[in-house]
Parts: structure tokens; sequence; C-alpha cells
């Protein structure tokens, strides 16, 4: 039997989505090379003639000061400002940050967006009304086809949506780039109500902040950056006022106030200006994935960031810090841990706990690993949901002293030499299906700096795992134990059950752990 057309059209304007707007032609655009004459290029410039490595680097550990930083730099950039993230929430600090790139614009500055098309909270209306401003462009990468009701592109597109850009970059005037864990939204910058991230960021100047805007240009250009106007229809001429206003008084709003505050007295990017503040510099190497990775077959690593953090992760330590709130190391990476241990190598991770792990789901996938982990000799911690970890010599400033920690920073230190910070976690999901950016800076003084910061904090803020054996009706069992190492001697917190963690949390990680999902993780 046929379908009438008019149930026909119904159908494909419901499973396909529709659009009344005209194809928009991507034009392809560039980071603006000629900004040596800008405030920042002047700064840094002068800066640089007293050092021998063509880059600086700066650890923005907290978050309050990490965002209060990109506020600054919006507000210190003279030519452009190039913004990319992975989420970009509908929240206080979202609009702070929007308000900020706004009044960029108003003064000249070319600002560019591009956001993967799953975290912006249905914020399509905002992004429509942006554009109305000659000067902002906004692009959504690996958009959903169904615009009204995008989560059915699951069921009809799943190898295409299940893969997203995860890849997180701010720069500014082509001169100061900012990379690392955090997204735009409250729960990354110590503001939200019931989950703040202790998340680590890297603010980089010098040849570092050209070689992200290339990565950046590889993705605004690519054909999976989809002009917004494209997407959605357009909005009423008014919308871009309406906007203005909106964010001005959010701007005014008690939430702001704190931030406002901290723009006032933070005086990282006025000393950068000038030349003056203290940086780290040292040799890097910029490593992302090609945004080819997303329409490739998995089994494809061309272009992938994997290979070189594999080939690093391949070769014996001496020494290693892993820092990853989703870790699901697999056997592979279970075996090089034991061969590095072997070969009298020290091993710690810190990962979350199943209380501070936002997503149960991906704990179930790490649970089955900590006994192997252990038996290998490696030193396994997890955060605890009270934690409040910060970097060495860094104020922890926070919006929100009650709300629940959870770790959500991507480091990895190697033998005390090696940095890397980036968006990459050590999982599947970050190493063949999302696409991601990082940085390894080789720098013995920031590594070792980094290193006792994380390690210093460890004992107070996260439990160390280990393994005792239980007696019980069907004879010894392995059971692990969380252990409470701020004290002396070592307190046993946990025997066998995830410490602090609800029933329901427990049972979700136990019912997850059989399913077979660990590469989607």
């Amino acid at each position: 039997m046929r379908y009438p057309p008019a149930l026909l059209l119904l159908l494909s304007t419901t499973l396909f989505g529709c659009s009344s707007q005209a194809r928009v032609v991507s034009q392809p655009s560039f980071a603006l090379s000629d900004t040596q004459g800008t405030r920042l290029g002047e700064g840094i410039a002068k800066e640089a003639l007293r050092h021998q490595a063509a880059s600086g680097f700066h650890l923005l550990g907290n978050g309050l000061d990490a965002f209060v930083t990109r506020l600054l730099l919006i507000e210190a950039a003279d030519q452009s400002l190039d913004v990319q993230y992975y989420l970009y929430h509908d929240d206080a600090t979202a609009k702070l940050f929007t308000y900020y790139l706004l009044r960029a614009a108003d003064r000249g500055v070319r600002v560019r967006m591009l956001l993967d098309d799953f975290g912006h909270d249905g914020q399509e209306k905002l992004f429509s009304a942006l554009i109305q401003h000659p000067k902002i462009s906004i692009r959504l990468f690996n958009p959903f086809s169904n615009r009204a009701m995008p989560y059915i592109d699951f069921l009809l597109r799943f190898s295409r949506v299940n893969r997203r850009m995860h890849n997180k970059s701010f720069i500014a005037d082509n001169q100061a780039a900012i990379i690392g864990g955090r997204n735009i939204g409250n729960t990354y910058f110590a503001a939200d109500e019931y989950i703040n991230f202790s998340d680590l960021d890297v603010l980089g100047v010098g040849s570092f902040a050209p070689e992200v805007s290339t990565a950046f240009d590889r993705y605004w250009n690519h054909k999976l950056s989809i002009p917004i106007q494209q997407l959605e229809p357009s909005v009423h001429s008014s919308a871009l006022s309406v906007v203005r206003t909106q964010l001005e008084a959010i701007s005014k709003s008690e939430n702001s106030r704190a931030y406002l505050a901290r723009l006032k007295s933070l005086q990282l990017v006025e000393d950068l200006k000038h030349g003056e503040l203290e940086l780290h510099w040292a040799e890097f190497s910029l490593i992302f994935d090609d945004p080819d990775k997303i329409l490739n077959s998995t089994d494809d690593d061309t272009g992938h960031i994997a290979p070189a953090l594999i080939a690093l992760l391949d070769r014996v330590h001496t020494e290693a810090l892993i820092v990853s709130p989703y870790f699901i190391p697999e056997k592979d990476g279970v075996e090089n841990f034991a061969n590095w241990v072997e070969s009298g190598a020290k091993i710690t991770i810190l990962t979350n706990s199943l209380a501070a792990n936002d997503v149960p789901l991906v704990h179930s996938g790490y649970a089955s690993y900590r006994k192997p982990l252990i038996k290998a000799g490696v030193k396994l911690w997890e955060l605890q949901p009270t934690a409040k970890i910060k970097i060495k010599g860094q104020h922890n400033r926070s919006l929100s002293s009650s709300s629940k920690a959870s770790l959500h920073a991507k480091t990895m230190i190697f033998d005390r030499d090696t940095l890397f910070v980036g968006s990459m976690n050590m999982d599947p999901r970050s190493i063949n299906l999302n696409t991601e950016i990082g940085l390894l800076i080789y720098s013995e003084k920031l590594a070792d700096y980094a290193s006792e910061a994380f390690l210093e904090e460890l004992p107070a803020h996260a439990w160390r795992l280990d393994m005792a054996v239980k007696d019980g009706i069907w004879g010894q069992s392995e059971q692990l134990i969380w252990l409470d190492e701020s004290t002396a001697p070592a307190t046993i917190i946990s025997h066998g059950s995830e410490p602090e963690a609800g029933r329901w949390s427990r049972f979700k990680a136990w019912f997850f752990g059989y399913l077979p999902i660990e590469s989607m993780l």
C-alpha cells in the first residue's frame, strides 16, 4: 500500500528534519596572521626576547581564574577570537562569556565560534541572533539532521552521531591560546550548585598559539562544520538587540558579581600584555585528531592523536602520573603498566571514585581493571566527592563550597620532564570515536611542578585502593579496600563497597558492567 503524499511529507519532516532556509555556502576563513601589532602581540614579543624556547606556558588550575582569564583575553583582543568547545551550557558563566564575545565584536573583533552540535543545550535561537552581528560567525560540527528531535538520529544514524568533536580551544589574536579539559559552563568554573569539576587548562603564547589556530582552521573549514544559518530558520531582525539587552542584564546579576570582582583584581593578562607574566618557556608538540576521524572507520587511525600518545605510553618510564576522569585502560594498557613497574618504574593513577563520577556508565567499564592494576604494582587513587584539589601556589577559589567534586582534568606526566594536558580521556571513546586535542610540554621545571602539586594533594583528597584477603563461607577471596592516607597510619574507609556512593549508583555501575559496551565508553 502506498502512503498518501501528505503522510509521506509528515514522515520525512519528522524523521529527517527540514528547513525553509536556502543552502548557505560555507566560505573558508583562516586565522589572522598579521597580529604582531596587537596589545597581546607586542607584550608577548617583548617577553619572548628573553627566552630561547619559542613558547611560554602557564597552568590554570583554579576554575574561577580559568574563566576570568578567558574574559580578560576577550577584553584584550584587538583583531580575532576563535572559540571551539564540545559543551556550551545554557547557564550564568556561558551567558557572561557570550556577553563578552559580543562586546568584542562590537569593537570590531572577528569572532568565530565552533561548537559540537551535541552539547549546546538547544541554544540555536541565541546563536541565530548573534550571527546577525557582522563580526560573529557560528558553526555546528557534525550536526544532527533532525533539528526538532535530534535524538532520532541515534536510531537512524548512530554510527555518525555517536562520534563527537570533543576538542576545547580558545585563541585570542592568534597570540595566546588556552587548551585543556574545560568546556564552557558553571560546573567547569567553580560556580555550580551541585557539582564542580577539578580541571586543568594551559595558557600558551609564542609559536604555540598559531599552531592551535591551524588546528582550529582545520575544523572550521571541514565539511562537517555547518553555519548555524544553514540549520536553523532566521530570527526577527530585532533578535540581536533583544539578546544584547538580556546578556547585559545577566552581566550585572548576582551570579556574575564574583567573576567581575575577580576580573578587576586578576593581573594575569595585564602582565601578559606588558611582557611581565611569569611563564614556563619550553619546547612543545601540539597533537590533535584530524576531523576526518569522525568519517573514517574506527580501525583507521590515520591522523589520530592516539598513535603519538601510545608511542609515549609504550616506552618504559621511570615514573608516570596519569590523571583521567574516565579511565578504561583495557588489557593492553594494564600490560604496559605491569611492564613499567617490572622495570622499576613508579606508576600513579588518579581517576574518579564512583561517588565522584558524573558518568556511572563509564565507571562500570573501569571497575573491572582495578584489581589487575593493583596486582601489577600501580598506585591507584580515586577522587573523593568532597575533594578540592588545586594547583600548588594557586588559591582554591570557588563560588560554591557545598557542591560535589568530580575529576575532569586530563593530564599525564612522564619522568618529571614531559607534561601532557588536553581534552583526551584514557578510554576507548577518546581514542577511537571522538576527536581530541592535546599538548605535550617538554619541561623538567613545569613537569616537576605539576607532579609535586598533584602528589601533594592526593592523600588529602583521594582514596588509595589496595587489596586484602577476606575469609568467607566459600573460602578466601580478594577484596578491594579504600584507604585514607591523610592520616598516619592509613585508615581503611571501606571493604569491598564503593565509599560514599548510594545504592542506586552502585547498582547502576554493577548492572552496566555486564553490558558489552566497553568500546563505546
